[in-house]
C-alpha cells in the first residue's frame, strides 16, 4: 500500500513541477490522473467519493461517503505526510 501512497505523491509532485504558478494548495487526483488544483481542501460535496487530494507536504486526503451525483460527505486524512 505504501507504493500506492508514494505514487499519488509522485503524481502530485510532477504536476506541481509543470505548473509552478499553482503554489501550495492541493492537487486533486481521480483514477491516477490530476484533474484540478485548489488552494485548500474544501467542499467535499463538490467532489466524488474516491478523489484524492495531495497537499504540498505530501499529506493525502480522500473524499468519502456520499455518491457520484451528490458528491462526497467529508474529507479524511488517509495518509499523513512522511517525515524524511
Amino acid at each position: 500500500m505504501k507504493a500506492f501512497w508514494n505514487a499519488l505523491r509522485v503524481t502530485a509532485a510532477r504536476w506541481r513541477a509543470e505548473n509552478e504558478q499553482c503554489r501550495g494548495g492541493i492537487v486533486m487526483i481521480w483514477e491516477g490522473e490530476v484533474y484540478a488544483w485548489k488552494n485548500e481542501v474544501r467542499d467535499p460535496q463538490c467532489e466524488r467519493p474516491g478523489v484524492y487530494a495531495v497537499d504540498e507536504e505530501g499529506q493525502i486526503f480522500i473524499a468519502v461517503g456520499g455518491d457520484d451525483y451528490n458528491g462526497a460527505e467529508r474529507w479524511i486524512v488517509k495518509q499523513p505526510a512522511e517525515v524524511v
